[in-house]
């Protein structure tokens, strides 16, 4: 009888050991049919609610970071990091002198403008293959005002290619600008900006001006040598063109008045970038900005372009603001 309970006892201990190594064995390697149960499982319904919220808190710390960053590029600079920069790339450079005057309320350098320009082209070059929107730099508008200051005989010299060849040259540009649907001029005149279209299929001259008023005679002088010099720039430009056929048209676009003195450069930034000459914003050819959205502007047109990934001190400016990593 002992021996019988013996027995027993030991087969029980084994099948109580065998169990105890199943499942062991079970918790370091699943079987089959255990991992076959789990994914029968139906998922877990997703909280809408916090999922909603999670993204809201993700887009404040974001929003908040790219404020950091923006207030950090457009601080006033020390004398001894006014040349520092802060965007490069494309060919164009970005110091702490340039990016302090897309501040609130600042009036936009020359560099600004021309870096904005350099990277609209750049950036359409990449996506589509060619550029259809060219853009001068300032520089071109400075030349065309220093023609004015000329003697009466010289300011009517017709410009030769030796004149405007760093303008226009395909061997310069990578393309033939007389090809291009649109060419813009952003012009800086009497500390205020606007910007002459050319639009060389329909030989037609846009003046975009977010200013204009009665117009001043020097201003009225400035257009007027604006548009002889984009004639002459259209018979070096195109093929079998002579100052016979190529008359053009000058036309006072109808865009929306800036609310203040000091947006003017973001106004020219926003023509660059989206004017095409179409009426798609009520009876306007742009829209009617108010003041909350152009700031905003200013914010991601920095912000953007110190992310860029071209932007060769992009890491450095991200350290030094103290939103590396932290934007999403």
């Amino acid at each position: 009888m002992e021996r019988k309970n013996k027995r027993k006892n030991a087969s029980s201990t084994a099948a109580a050991g065998s169990s105890s190594e199943a499942a062991m064995s079970e918790a370091i390697e699943p079987s089959s049919s255990a991992i076959r149960a789990i994914e029968k499982k139906p998922p877990l319904p997703l909280d809408s609610s916090s999922t909603q919220q999670v993204k809201q808190d993700v887009n404040k710390i974001s929003q908040s970071m790219l404020i950091k960053l923006y207030n950090f590029c457009t601080r006033r600079p020390k004398a001894n990091e006014e040349l520092s920069v802060v965007v490069s790339m494309f060919g164009v450079h970005l110091n702490r002198r340039d990016t302090y005057t897309m501040k609130p309320k600042g009036c936009v350098s020359n560099m600004v403008i021309l870096a904005a320009g350099k990277i609209i082209m750049e950036e359409e070059k990449e996506t589509n293959g060619t550029v259809t929107r060219h853009i001068f730099s300032p520089q071109f508008m400075n030349k065309v005002k220093c023609d004015l200051n000329l003697s009466n005989e010289d300011s009517h010299k017709t410009w030769c290619i030796d004149d405007v060849s760093v303008f226009i040259l395909p061997s310069k540009l990578g393309y033939e600008i007389y090809q291009c649907k649109l060419i813009f001029a952003p012009t800086l005149f009497e500390e205020h900006w606007s910007c002459y279209v050319l639009e060389p299929k329909d030989k037609t001259l846009y003046v975009l001006d977010s200013m204009r008023d009665t117009l001043s005679t020097s201003k009225k002088n400035l257009d007027d040598a604006t548009k002889r010099r984009f004639e002459e720039l259209l018979v070096l430009m195109s093929p079998g063109s002579t100052k016979e056929n190529v008359s053009i048209t000058l036309v006072y676009a109808d865009v929306p008045r800036q609310k203040n003195i000091h947006d003017c450069g973001i106004y020219v930034l926003k023509y660059m970038e989206i004017w095409d000459g179409s009426v798609k914003w009520q009876d306007k050819t742009m829209p009617d900005y108010q003041y909350k959205e152009i700031a905003l502007f200013r914010q991601s047109l920095l912000c953007g372009w110190v992310q860029h990934p071209k932007n060769e001190v992009r890491e450095k400016i991200l350290e030094a603001a103290g939103v590396w990593g932290k934007l999403s």
